[in-house]
């Protein structure tokens, strides 16, 4: 009888040895679960900042005026990636920007790079590295693609949407101002740089607005001073029938509105964060 009863508590110790380990297992498991789903919430909080401006190189740009100066043996490079994705070739030479490096026969030569417009700061870093590494004469120019139509009179398709890789990517650098029109001041929270007006949607706005860009100047020569942004693209559309406003390539639309914008950057915050890892533990996640 006594070897019965040992053996039933060894029995009975075992399990409690058993269950407390699992115990420990499941609370570990709901904890890294927990931190999972925190930091996937994260990921949609931290949105990019673009309130202070990189500055560029003024010695590595051209505005129109300096590029109208230009002698005539100058080398045009179109650095512009996805070309044959593109509707405007520009009918120059097309050397994709890490590939110029190589390009040694350009070393000695006036080069002028036309990108985009957008990635200023991706340019003005390679110029940077290129102009140690053999380039003598090596510039690009403001306003890219958008300065190259105005300078060469070219009617190319171009048009007063930006999309919101552009207007993420642009902001890094470009002293464009920000137009808001129908975002709450939560909304307003999310975008990389704060607007300088943000006009309800409203007949008296629409007077508003009209008003405010009869009494600014456009500067044709300028690249984009201004980025309109609406909650989302029906508005957008809506508005640009009913508004009156200069039509002019350094007035523009974001693409989608504050909803597209919101998406690209979530989608792009994911893609960087979660790349190449999954939940540690097969949680099942509500946001």
């Amino acid at each position: 009888m006594s070897v019965f009863y040992s053996n039933l508590l060894c029995r009975l110790l075992f399990s409690c040895i058993v269950l407390s380990f699992c115990c420990q297992i499941s609370a570990n498991e709901i904890n890294d679960c927990q931190e999972d789903v925190q930091n996937y919430r994260d990921l949609f909080t931290h949105w990019p900042i673009n309130q202070h401006k990189e500055s560029l190189d003024k010695t590595f740009w051209l505005t129109i005026e300096q590029a109208r100066n230009l002698s005539d043996d100058v080398v045009w490079i179109d650095v512009r990636s996805n070309l044959s994705n593109l509707h405007n070739q520009l009918d120059i030479l097309t050397i994709p920007l890490n590939h110029l490096e190589k390009k040694d026969f350009l070393y000695d030569k006036t080069v002028v790079l036309i990108g985009t417009g957008f990635e200023q700061q991706m340019i003005n870093r390679t110029i940077n590295t290129l102009r140690q590494k053999g380039y003598k004469h090596l510039f690009a120019l403001l306003g890219g693609i958008r300065t190259w139509a105005k300078l060469k009179k070219q009617n190319l398709q171009l048009s007063n949407i930006i999309t919101p890789k552009e207007f993420l990517l642009g902001g890094k650098t470009i002293n464009w101002q920000i137009i808001t029109i129908g975002l709450m001041p939560q909304d307003i929270d999310t975008l990389p740089e704060k607007p300088i007006k943000n006009f309800n949607l409203s007949e008296e706005s629409n007077l508003a607005i009209k008003h405010f860009f009869k009494n600014k100047t456009i500067n044709n020569d300028t690249f984009i001073q201004y980025v309109l942004i609406t909650p989302n693209e029906h508005i957008t559309q809506l508005l640009k029938r009913t508004l009156t406003i200069p039509e002019s390539s350094e007035v523009v639309w974001l693409e989608g509105g504050l909803a597209s914008y919101q998406h690209y950057v979530k989608q792009q915050v994911n893609l960087v964060n979660n790349a190449g890892k999954s939940l540690s533990k097969p949680c099942r996640i509500t946001i």
